[in-house]
């Protein structure tokens, strides 16, 4: 009788710990409601009938949701969880924003669905909407400020309690945090594959789309690779929307991946949610949904990275699993390079990052065994590409010397070229034409696009190209001019990579344009909130969405010799990769476009936060342990995982 009896009390006890709790907690929720909805109504209609934030109303929400934050905060903290109150831990506010940044999600998205999915507009289906959201968000609240957020342990008394806690959470949290993780990343792809649905499509886009459905016979213009694998997914699942959801896959996947390893290494929590939260930065979710190659590109690159930083979390031994990682690496590597033609000085620093990550010692048979299943993979990739899609050569390489022969020499000596080139008479009055356009209009760059003199409907039956009597008759004019007009060349070169690195544009793609096909359609609400939540960022913070911000960061993480922390060599190695990417286009660059410095921003922010990580967990060693710890930066030893929190 004594075991039930001590059970029942402890029983007892518990209900009477939880039910306080849940009072408490729905005082504290009714107050922060009550301000938040005051507070709104005062800064947006006021007293006299127009508040001080009557213009803005979503600034407005915003002011009122933050006070309502702090009045949640102060309650429960110092009233609902008084008795584990403590230290304020950096951990502890991250998770509580977080929370309630999940809360607000939460909420709004059976209202989405209801308008979406059911077709439910009215007044009675959007409260219930809301209400339902409202109650799982306020669950959702609870569990996480009374497990994570609000814990016991930090009223342990005893160092012997302590330790005893953070074992027993350490074991718990080895099966259950990546699954929360996890849980996070599924969550925001299937927030961000909804605003997107079924895909922005730009016009390069719109080609590869006409070409994966057979509608427009497949050129090289753009690797045909990428309208192959459109192609197979239309047919797989009957929808063109798949090619987004894929990418929304793998960037969630990835940073799912990321997100783990980080934890693994360092033990926080925090630092693993700041990962994931690379997906929603404004800089990298404009184009997360836009199907475009360069997206495809930077994706595949970071799963490479990604899976580097993986395999330094596995255990000595495990052949079988390093040459797993390595052969899906090389997989991705080889599509990065057949999805982009001019991907490869970007890959060629991840290759190694890849390889040392698995095997600190390759050793010459293991690098010789790398090179040459990476050349086989990107090869028979290419062969098989061709052999079924049957590209038909546009010559996309004649717009480069097209730019430099137009603004470099006048529309005279554009004549004079073009004729000493043997191009024929109508040949040369285009290009007399396009360098007079030029010209006239102070177009910089692109000039097949821009100035160059197309008939109507030029594109409608096989795209952009040119024939190869014309790419052949530039190639010769760029071969006899430049060397003599050798101070032109690189003055009109530096000034264009100037401009892409000063002037960028396009920090956001529209979800439709006028070429956007009649069966893609968007939802414009969303696609009007994202573009006001990205835009925003880029008037406010505009280097977000500029290269010279992002080679600056490149170059500082590049010529660092040594960084602290166990992750030098990748941050070297992801800063070189972006440096040699921006590289190329000094000599090429068509145009000031945001999507050219894409993976260089997402391998940026992926600095930016190994390097946080990095320099924090450091402060934290150095507070638990104050004995000087040896520079294992010095070496690029492999320092060991930090035992994660509870």
């Amino acid at each position: 009788m004594l075991r039930p009896t001590a059970w029942i009390r402890g029983s007892l006890a518990w209900m009477r710990t939880v039910w306080r709790e849940i009072a408490a907690f729905g005082v504290v929720g009714a107050l922060a409601f009550a301000v938040e909805t005051a507070s709104f109504n005062l800064l947006a209609f006021g007293p006299p009938g127009e508040g001080l934030m009557h213009s803005s109303p979503v600034a407005a929400s915003a002011v009122a949701t933050l006070l309502a934050m702090l009045v949640s905060w102060f309650g429960n903290r110092y009233w609902t969880y008084r008795d584990r109150k403590g230290p304020v831990a950096p951990g502890e506010l991250a998770w509580f924003v977080g929370v309630n940044l999940v809360g607000l999600a939460i909420t709004a998205a059976p209202v989405h669905l209801a308008h979406q999915l059911f077709s439910l507009s009215t007044p009675l289906s959007d409260n219930v909407a809301r209400l339902t959201g409202w109650a799982v968000a306020t669950l959702v609240r609870f569990s996480v400020y009374r497990g994570l957020v609000f814990t016991s342990d930090r009223g342990a008394s005893s160092d012997a309690a302590r330790q005893m806690v953070l074992r027993k959470g350490a074991r718990r949290d080895d099966q259950i945090w990546p699954a929360c993780l996890a849980l996070m990343a599924a969550f925001c792809g299937w927030m961000v594959s909804t605003v997107f649905h079924p895909g922005f499509l730009t016009r390069d886009s719109v080609e590869q789309l006409l070409q994966a459905q057979g509608t427009r016979p497949v050129t090289d213009w753009h690797p045909p690779v990428m309208a192959l694998l459109w192609r197979g997914l239309i047919d797989t699942t009957g929808a063109l929307s798949a090619m987004a959801a894929l990418q929304s896959a793998v960037l969630w996947g990835t940073l799912w991946l990321l997100a783990v390893s980080l934890w693994k290494r360092t033990g926080s929590r925090p630092l693993s949610v700041l990962m994931l939260g690379i997906g929603l930065a404004p800089h990298i979710a404009n184009f997360t949904g836009v199907v475009w190659k360069d997206v495809h590109m930077a994706y595949a690159l970071l799963a490479v990275a990604a899976l580097a930083l993986f395999a330094r979390e596995l255990p000595e031994g495990h052949d079988r699993a390093r040459w797993a990682v390595l052969t899906l690496g090389l997989l991705f590597l080889a599509y990065a390079i057949l999805v982009r033609k001019n991907a490869f000085p970007a890959v060629v620093p991840i290759f190694p990052m890849l390889v040392w990550a698995l095997w600190p010692a390759p050793g010459k048979r293991r690098w010789l065994l790398a090179v040459g299943s990476l050349l086989a993979f990107t090869a028979v990739g290419s062969v098989v590409v061709s052999s079924v899609t049957r590209p038909m050569p546009v010559r996309q390489y004649a717009q480069i010397p097209l730019d430099d022969v137009t603004h470099v020499l006048s529309p005279d000596e554009v004549r004079s070229a073009a004729e000493q080139a043997g191009a024929t008479p109508s040949f040369r009055d285009d290009l007399v034409l396009a360098a007079q356009n030029c010209q006239r209009k102070r177009i910089l760059w692109d000039t097949y696009f821009n100035c160059y003199p197309h008939g109507p409907g030029h594109r409608d039956k096989m795209g952009p190209h040119f024939t190869a009597g014309e790419a052949d008759v530039l190639v010769r004019m760029w071969l006899q001019q430049m060397p003599h007009e050798a101070s032109g060349y690189v003055k009109y070169r530096i000034r264009t990579f100037n401009r892409l690195l000063f002037e960028g544009n396009l920090p956001y793609v529209s979800g439709s344009f006028s070429g956007t096909p009649a069966n893609v359609k968007v939802d414009p609400s969303l696609d009007s909130a994202l573009r006001s939540y990205v835009t925003g960022f880029a008037r406010d913070v505009p280097a977000l969405f500029q290269a010279w911000f992002w080679l600056a960061v490149a170059l500082v993480s590049t010529c660092r010799r040594r960084w602290p922390g166990p992750w030098s060599r990748e941050l070297r190695l992801l800063g070189l990769s972006s440096v040699l990417y921006i590289a190329c286009y000094l000599p090429t660059a068509p145009q000031a476009n945001y999507r050219y410095v894409y993976w260089p921003a997402l391998a940026g922010t992926l600095i930016l936060v190994l390097m946080a990580a990095a320099v924090l967990t450091r402060s934290r060693a150095a507070a638990e342990d104050p004995e000087p710890a040896p520079d294992r930066a010095a070496t690029d030893e492999w320092p060991a995982p930090v035992s994660p929190k509870p």
